[in-house]
C-alpha cells in the first residue's frame, strides 16, 4: 500500500506531480489528521508537499507529529520517498532533508535518489532538457512517474557476504567520533574497510566543464587521481554500505568530506550508488547534530543516490578527547547501532 502525506490544498502543479507519481499505483491512500494509518513492513511511503512563505509545509508537519505521538517508530519498516514544489527558487532541499531526518530518526528507509524536485516554472529541469526534447514540466512529471515505480519495485538484494566501507576525517589518538566509529566496526562480524581523510591532502573538485568531466569518467579516473580518493572509491564500488564518521566542525562536515561528494561526481556519472545504504556517526561537543546529519542527507542521499538506511546516525554528545567512551550508555548504544547495521546488510 502506497500511503500519502500532503498539503492539506495542493497547488495544481504539485497534483500533477502526485497523479504522474502514482501512475502505476492501483492502490493508495492520502493520509489524514483523522485517519492516521497502522503501517505494515513494506508499506510504501510518500511526502508530496510545497513551500510556504517561511519555506516549510505546515500540513506536513502536523502529520509527522501526530505519527511520532503514535508510536516514535512510526514508519519502521516501510519506504519511503519526497515530492516537492516551490513556487521559488528556494527551500526544496532545506525542508526535504528535515523531513527525511525526522521520519528516518522515526525508523522509515529512503531508497536511492528518493526526491523529485520542482522550482519556479520548473527551471531547475534546464540541464536535463538538453539531453530531451521534451518540455521542462513534462521532463518533470516523466521523473515523478519513474520515482513512483522505483519504490514500488524496490526489492533490494545484498551479497551473502556483505562489505562496508567506512570514511573518517579525525586524529585517531584522541578523536571522540574515531573512538566511537572503531566501537562500532569491532562490533561488526562482515567485512570492512577503513580509509582516513587526515592522512594526506584531499583535493576539492577542480570544476571541469561536463565534457572534460565525462571524458575523465569514462576513462574511470579524475583530473586529481593520484590521492586517497581513488582508493575510498574502489573499495565502495565493491561495497553495499558507506559509513561516514563525521564530527561537528561549526554546525557543519569538515572540508574533506565536501572534497569527497565534489569529487564523487566522476564516479557518479558512471555508476548507480542506490544499491548502497548510508549510515553516518555524528559526534557533536555542543548541538547542531541535525545540521550536520541534514548535509549528510541532501549531499549523499539526495544528490549522490545512496540508499538511506532506517536510523541511518548515531548521534553522540562528547568534548574532552575520548571522553564518549565513558558515557554509561555508549555500550548499549553502540550495540545496538552495529547489530541493526549487519542485519539490515544480511537481509534477503
Amino acid at each position: 500500500m502506497l500511503y500519502i502525506f500532503s498539503s492539506d490544498s495542493p497547488s495544481i502543479q504539485l497534483s500533477e506531480m502526485i497523479n504522474a507519481f502514482c501512475h502505476s499505483y492501483s492502490d493508495f491512500k492520502f493520509v489524514t489528521l483523522d485517519n492516521l494509518p497502522s503501517l505494515k513492513p513494506n508499506d510504501k511511503v510518500l511526502f508530496a508537499w510545497e513551500a510556504d512563505i517561511c519555506g516549510v509545509d505546515t500540513s506536513i508537519l502536523k502529520l509527522i507529529h501526530k505519527a511520532y505521538l503514535s508510536s516514535p517508530k512510526f514508519f519502521s519498516g516501510c519506504k519511503g520517498s519526497i515530492l516537492c514544489f516551490s513556487k521559488t527558487i528556494f527551500y526544496t532541499k532545506y525542508f526535504s532533508s528535515h523531513i527525511a531526518f525526522l521520519t528516518n530518526n522515526m525508523g522509515l528507509e529512503f531508497i536511492g535518489k528518493p526526491m523529485v524536485e520542482a522550482v519556479e516554472s520548473y527551471n531547475n529541469f534546464k540541464n536535463k532538457q538538453r539531453l530531451n526534447n521534451i518540455s521542462l514540466k513534462q521532463l518533470c512529471l516523466e521523473e515523478c512517474m519513474n520515482l513512483g515505480k522505483r519504490l514500488k519495485n524496490d526489492k533490494h538484494e545484498l551479497q551473502q557476504n556483505p562489505k562496508i566501507t567506512a570514511v573518517h576525517a579525525s586524529h585517531i589518538d584522541r578523536s571522540n567520533t574515531y573512538a566511537l566509529m572503531k566501537l562500532i566496526l569491532d562490533n561488526l562480524s562482515i567485512e570492512k574497510s577503513i580509509f582516513s581523510l587526515a592522512e594526506e591532502r584531499i583535493m576539492d573538485c577542480r570544476g571541469c566543464d561536463f565534457e572534460q568531466c565525462m571524458n575523465f569518467s569514462n576513462h574511470g579516473v579524475c583530473y586529481y587521481e593520484g590521492d586517497k580518493l581513488k582508493d575510498i572509491f574502489k573499495s565502495l564500488d565493491s561495497s553495499q554500505a558507506l559509513l561516514v564518521a563525521c564530527p561537528n566542525y561549526n554546525d557543519s562536515m569538515p572540508a574533506n568530506y565536501f572534497a569527497m561528494i565534489n569529487r564523487m561526481t566522476y564516479i557518479y556519472r558512471q555508476k548507480d550508488f542506490s544499491d548502497k545504504y548510508l549510515y553516518a556517526i555524528i559526534v557533536s561537543a555542543n548541538s547542531g547534530f541535525d545540521m550536520v546529519a541534514g548535509q549528510i542527507i541532501s549531499a549523499f542521499c539526495f544528490n549522490k543516490g545512496f540508499r538511506l538506511a532506517p536510523n541511518f546516525a548515531l548521534m553522540e554528545q562528547a568534548n574532552e578527547p575520548l571522553s564518549i567512551l565513558n558515557l554509561p550508555h555508549i555500550n548499549q548504544s553502540m550495540s545496538k547501532y552495529a547489530k541493526d547495521l549487519e542485519k539490515k546488510l544480511k537481509e534477503n
